[in-house]
């Protein structure tokens, strides 16, 4: 409580010297790196700074959650660091933009230096990060279990609508401040509009890049030997990645710009250190270029736009390290962190990247890690690695190395769960509900072990043991509380292991299985919006007169339903009230983020370029989605985008002509007295007239 007294009455002084612009712009930048700390060091101080969720109960709507204990006895503390990280922010913006003209030219104010606004940034980006992960469109969700469903018993205390035992409580919509701003492209939004609904974080991000880029646009002039960003530090480059992809300011123009910027200089200063002589100029440490690479990744899921460079920023990786001659290179990585080896795979998965001899030398190393505990991974950066491999769907089929680390990586979580030692076999027994979290292994860790491992389908002991005390775990929350996106990966896992793997779910109650089917249905009931190409796909079907429903019981983008003895579907039926015993049949469009990227290499894109064909490989989402629909009993026929979009808008005869031979709609399609489509199987390579 002195603590706390004594902080508020700091802020105030400093405030009154924000502002009275009695500070320096060098002084405001310490001064939000100061607070910054003083949250991240305690971050009930600050409620930006903690966890955001939604709380969902039945037949409500989500809204935003906060903290309703910390809304009533830290309010002031909360209030007046707000308010100053807003002040520091509004004096630095303008500073920022008095140190150009309105042409963007440099004026005679003296510039703010480039370590120090990277300070900032990340001052701003840790006080107040984004609110949904990458590629979410809302908060994280979470909500309370019944006693019956709770398996491990009640919430701490008994009582589960105690205020002491809840973590959250609904109470207030969400402002714009946190939240992740996603590319705007595509949409149809005032831009005066959306200017006006900023934050001021927001603003002051943006104001930030333009000071970086030089108001160069989307131009790097590599003459320009005084621009800020030759002037950073590598660490100065990494912490300004870091900062813009955890604040979730990836939107806009400018930051897009300067991501790109920065990305590019990395690659200059490794280009040139590999043909340096020079130790120091050559020594560029892997946690500098990995961040940046993170930071892509993460921002390639809110905004493509950044992919292509981010291809190349993992090029310049694997020539640096993986590539590189010289004799002793079994091992290339064997000098990073175990963090770094797992902060570039989880951008390469964020990234959709197949990039496979940087993917293959990161699962190597980490092998020969498992193997040699003296330098091993957490739990938690175990899991990481099995959610990369399932997330980009890396089976045997691509490397021998992905054949054997589901196995290995499940043994040596048992052992760590077990206190055994290296060589030491795990037992094939349940262990007690809360092992799994005092090992590192908490709620998100067991529902991405779940899904990872039932993506995988590599179902030996030691995968078996571990689904089980997985499974064990999840119901058994004593806080009573669980994340619906978690509910949602368990579910999944839980349905398709009942008839692939029996053994692993036979120690899960009905009461918990019950309620993650429940939370699975509701979750698939909702309300969804197609897309322009599912669309475009249900107009086609109409004009062929082949009977659908769009947006479908579990989530099939659009449902035919035939007599079991059809031939053709364009012999439909329009009642959908009784499809059993009848043959589903679910045409499932494909987008890009079905996907790998196209091209997951520097030399990909350079034969795209020259007409190339390549086909990006299918992601584990959309295996398991398939498997699930599969097992209740649909036939899926995939459109995937890169097919349908050679296909021109206006050409409605080819779109009908590509539909008739994916889905045997009919064995004549005559659209006119001498342009008739005769049915044709689609060959095997799946090309067409415009490949």
């Amino acid at each position: 409580e002195e603590y706390r007294v004594s902080l508020m009455k700091t802020l105030d002084i400093l405030q009154t010297l924000v502002s009275e612009q009695l500070l320096s712009p060098r002084q405001l930048c310490n001064s939000a790196w100061a607070v910054a700390k003083h949250v991240n060091h305690d971050k009930s101080l600050y409620s930006s700074r903690k966890d955001r969720f939604v709380l969902v109960k039945d037949g409500s709507n989500s809204c935003s959650t906060w903290d309703l204990k910390e809304q009533i006895d830290g309010d002031a503390t909360d209030k007046k660091i707000d308010e100053l990280f807003n002040i520091i922010a509004l004096r630095m913006i303008e500073h920022l933009q008095q140190t150009r003209d309105k042409y963007g030219k440099e004026t005679k104010l003296k510039r703010v230096q480039p370590g120090e606004l990277s300070m900032l940034l990340w001052a701003y980006a840790n006080a107040k990060p984004r609110d949904c992960p990458p590629g979410w469109e809302q908060p994280r969700r979470v909500e309370k279990m019944s006693i019956e469903e709770n398996r491990g018993g009640t919430p701490r205390g008994g009582n589960v609508d105690s205020a002491k035992n809840v973590d959250v409580v609904t109470f207030v919509e969400l402002d714009d401040e946190g939240k992740n701003e996603r590319s705007s492209k595509g949409k149809k939004n005032d831009a005066k509009s959306t200017t006006q609904h900023r934050s001021i974080t927001s603003r002051l991000f943006d104001s930030t890049a333009i000071a970086f880029c030089q108001g160069e646009g989307s131009a790097v002039k590599e003459s320009d030997k005084s621009g800020m960003l030759r002037n950073c530090t590598f660490q100065d480059l990494s912490n300004i990645a870091w900062s813009y992809a955890s604040h979730g300011a990836c939107g806009t123009k400018q930051a897009e710009a300067l991501m790109m910027f920065v990305a590019k200089e990395a690659m200059r200063r490794m280009s040139r250190s590999m043909g340096s002589t020079s130790d120091q100029e050559r020594r560029i440490l892997p946690r500098d270029i990995t961040q940046i690479a993170w930071a892509l990744g993460t921002m390639e899921s809110d905004n493509s736009s950044v992919g292509d460079v981010l291809v190349h920023l993992v090029d310049a990786i694997n020539d640096y390290w993986i590539h590189k001659e010289e004799s002793d290179n079994d091992r290339p990585l064997k000098d990073w962190r175990c963090a770094d080896l797992v902060q570039l795979a989880t951008a390469l998965s964020h990234g959709r990247l197949d990039n496979r001899p940087v993917l293959i030398a990161i699962f190597e190393e980490a092998m020969d890690r498992l193997i040699d505990r003296s330098r091993g991974f957490t739990t938690s950066e175990i899991s990481i690695l099995m959610w990369v491999q399932a997330r980009l769907y890396l089976t045997a089929k691509n490397h021998k190395i992905f054949g054997s680390f589901p196995s290995s990586a499940s043994r040596a979580l048992l052992q760590r769960m077990q206190g055994l030692k290296n060589k030491e076999e795990p037992d094939k027994k349940l262990l007690p509900a809360q092992t799994m979290r005092h090992r590192g292994l908490g709620s998100q860790e067991q529902a991405n072990l779940a899904w990872s491992l039932t993506v995988l389908e590599q179902y030996d002991d030691n995968v078996t043991t571990l689904l089980q005390n997985v499974f064990h775990a999840a119901s058994s929350n004593e806080e009573g509380m669980i994340q619906l996106e978690h509910a949602h990966q368990l579910w999944q896992a839980f349905f398709v292991l009942s008839e692939d793997c029996p053994d692993a779910v036979k120690f899960l109650s009905n009461e918990f299985s019950q309620y993650l089917e429940k939370k699975w249905n509701e979750e698939k009931g909702r309300l969804k919006q197609s897309s322009s190409r599912h669309k475009a796909i249900s107009q086609t079907l109409n004009l062929m007169k082949v009977a659908h429903r769009n947006e479908y019981d579990e989530d099939v983008d659009v449902a035919i339903v035939l007599e079991e003895n059809s031939a053709w579907t364009h012999t439909a039926q329009d009642n959908f009230d009784v499809i059993e015993g009848r043959m589903k049949v679910a045409v499932e469009f494909d987008g890009p983020h079905h996907f790998s990227v196209m091209a997951s290499s520097g030399k990909d894109l350079s034969a795209i370029a020259n007409g190339a064909k390549i086909s990006p490989r299918v992601l584990g989402h959309t295996v398991l989605k398939y498997r699930l629909l599969k097992k209740k009993g649909w036939t899926v026929v995939r459109i995937p985008y890169y097919e349908f979009d050679k296909i021109p808008f206006w050409a409605s005869m080819e779109r009908q002509r590509y539909l008739q031979r994916a889905l045997k709609t009919h064995d004549k399609i005559q659209f006119s007295g001498i342009d008739v489509s005769e049915y044709k199987a689609m060959v095997p390579n799946r090309h067409s007239r415009f490949d």
